[in-house]
């Protein structure tokens, strides 16, 4: 097995190879899709299965986008706080609202169920189906949840516990070190159990569940490339 550095020289090979392709062949036109007005901060985002099903963005007031098409342009589609309202919420970017207004942080697609899986700081694992709104939460308690991705074969759930002591706003001071207290975890949907595959991350920013199901690559910001091998 080859060790974490090489794997990190692959990867990065890889994704270098693909930016060339990208480049000079069929990506080599870009459009840029414009926010509406005072919306700041996009972060993660996600396609839907099929064009018209739309492309998601998570924004730093707390909603969820989805584009719909260049006459409408992004509206509104989910949030995942009880408590947001949009005259409290929209467009602000002080982060000590965050709790109040919600903080979604990365997006995954079901593209046979269509739901949106979404990754909130402190309002942890939700879904939300193909018709918006409030998301339903399948996972709380965290203080920095940070990442999320789904198993297509089998409806599975990982995410990223970043912390159990720092939020997302410790995160932010001068001087910051991350902890190693993060955690990779696994929701059932069937048994709607979660369970910890990994401990003692620093700082796990990242998930991706490979094609075929039989691994889950993990990101640390507080160190180096991790693979987790599926049971």
């Amino acid at each position: 097995m080859a060790s974490p550095p090489s794997i990190l020289s692959i990867l990065f090979t890889f994704l270098f190879c693909i930016s060339k392709t990208f480049v000079s062949g069929q990506f080599a036109n870009f459009e840029k899709l414009e926010l509406p007005e005072g919306v700041r901060g996009p972060g993660g985002l996600t396609f839907g299965a099929l064009p018209d099903e739309g492309r998601f963005v998570v924004t730093l007031d707390g909603r969820i986008m989805k584009w719909i098409d260049p006459t409408i342009g992004f509206v509104d589609f989910a949030y995942t706080s009880p408590t947001r309202t949009k005259e409290l919420c929209d467009g602000v970017r002080d982060l000590d609202t965050a709790l109040t207004c919600g903080r979604p942080f990365t997006l995954s697609y079901h593209p046979v169920t269509h739901d949106l899986y979404i990754a909130d700081v402190y309002h942890g694992l939700l879904v939300v189906g193909p018709d918006g709104g409030l998301a339903t939460q399948l996972a709380g308690g965290f203080k920095f949840v940070d990442a999320v991705d789904i198993d297509l074969l089998t409806g599975h759930v990982y995410f990223i516990d970043g912390s159990l002591n720092l939020t997302s706003t410790d995160s932010l001071q001068v001087g910051f070190i991350p902890d190693s207290s993060g955690r990779l975890l696994h929701y059932d949907p069937i048994t709607k159990e979660v369970s910890v595959l990994l401990s003692d991350l620093a700082r796990g920013a990242g998930v991706v569940v490979s094609s075929d199901g039989t691994f889950v690559l993990v990101s640390e910001l507080g160190s180096q490339l991790l693979v987790q091998k599926a049971d």
